[in-house]
């Protein structure tokens, strides 16, 4: 068994808190920042700190500082790695929002707890602190390598809302293929983790390391893909004790993941009109559980498996062909695998 996600980021994981506590404590209007601290998991609903933080994974800040514990140059890679979780759970905020989402991470959502109008000033002042730390973090570069790699963290932004802007106009189409479904999350997942994969070489001093970014951008977008199409996987057959979410839940919010896409191009016409019928209206357990036996008839389940298998060798490939560190690669290695066999 490859090792476990949790235990792979679990010295990342501290030392991001850590440097976002500390942020974020310097900061005023205080209670502002509080609203940002919530999102982040670091406060509970009256803002008082939690001793044990409840901000999820923190992959795309740990993927930086892993690269740095092998390669050096640890003097940027906090600044990106809170660059990173800052701009990830801006997009989180806006998400919610838009979906109308309650809970995230077992507790009430920013906007539940504070109101839309003061979460989005959160989600505001999380993306200017995002883009600040990213500033930070390229200070020792020439002005003209520091200037191209900011450019492309704007880049990133555009990216991750066009994504963003394809999965809610996804959600007033009868069909949504698998080839617009891979468009969309090779925009909204797998570009941002692309960008946790190539800036540990991209911010380095020494040229020869930075030519390597593209590269490990290439294995960033393929463990993205991956790790999408496994949280597909998990938000219709996920163990719920394991997921915290019940059987078919994805199929409940009427999201159109892969297997659904595939499902639609691929099922018999009675598969897409039960399918169509069972998107037009509210969709009890007991629906979700009988449209998951009709997607595994149909190879839906299968092909999702598949897609996670292809994406996931085509990274390690990449991974192992750069020439850096054997060490890194290892432990890089592992982190992709552990993102694309987790259970939750």
């Amino acid at each position: 068994m490859p090792t476990s996600l949790s235990t792979i980021l679990r010295p990342y994981v501290k030392k991001t808190n850590e440097d976002l506590a500390q942020l974020l404590s310097s900061k005023k209007p205080e209670k502002l920042f509080q609203y940002v601290a919530y999102q982040l998991g670091l406060v509970n609903d009256k803002f008082e700190p939690l001793k044990e933080p409840k901000g999820g994974k923190r992959l795309r800040a740990s993927i930086p500082l892993m690269t740095a514990k092998y390669i050096g140059d640890g003097e940027f890679s906090s600044s990106i790695a809170i660059a990173l979780e800052l701009f990830h759970n801006f997009t989180l905020i806006i998400d919610d929002i838009q979906d109308n989402d309650t809970t995230r991470r077992g507790r009430s959502t920013l906007w539940k707890v504070i109101g839309i109008p003061q979460a989005l000033n959160a989600a505001l002042i999380a993306e200017a602190l995002s883009f600040e730390c990213a500033r930070n973090a390229c200070v020792h570069l020439s002005p003209r390598t520091a200037m191209k790699w900011y450019e492309s963290f704007q880049e990133m932004t555009q990216r991750v809302f066009e994504g963003q802007h394809l999965d809610i106009l996804y959600e007033k189409q009868d069909v949504v293929y698998t080839a617009q479904y891979l468009q969309m999350a090779r925009a909204k997942t797998a570009c941002l983790l692309s960008t946790s994969f190539s800036c540990g070489f991209a911010l380095q001093a020494k040229e020869e390391l930075r030519n390597l970014a593209p590269q490990m951008k290439q294995v960033g977008e393929s463990a993205g893909m991956a790790f999408q199409i496994q949280d597909d996987i998990l938000g219709l057959w996920g163990d719920p004790k394991k997921t915290g979410k019940s059987v078919g839940f994805d199929l409940i919010r009427h999201k159109k993941t892969l297997p659904i896409s595939y499902a639609m191009e691929n099922g018999s016409n009675s598969t897409k009109k039960l399918i169509q019928e069972a998107y037009s209206k509210e969709i009890s357990q007991k629906d979700a559980e009988s449209l998951l036996s009709c997607l595994e008839v149909v190879g839906a389940k299968e092909y999702a498996m598949s897609q996670v298998r292809e994406y996931t060798s085509k990274a390690l490939s990449l991974l192992a062909s750069i020439p850096t560190d054997e060490k890194l690669k290892k432990s890089l290695g592992e982190l992709i695998e552990g993102l694309v066999y987790r259970e939750s």
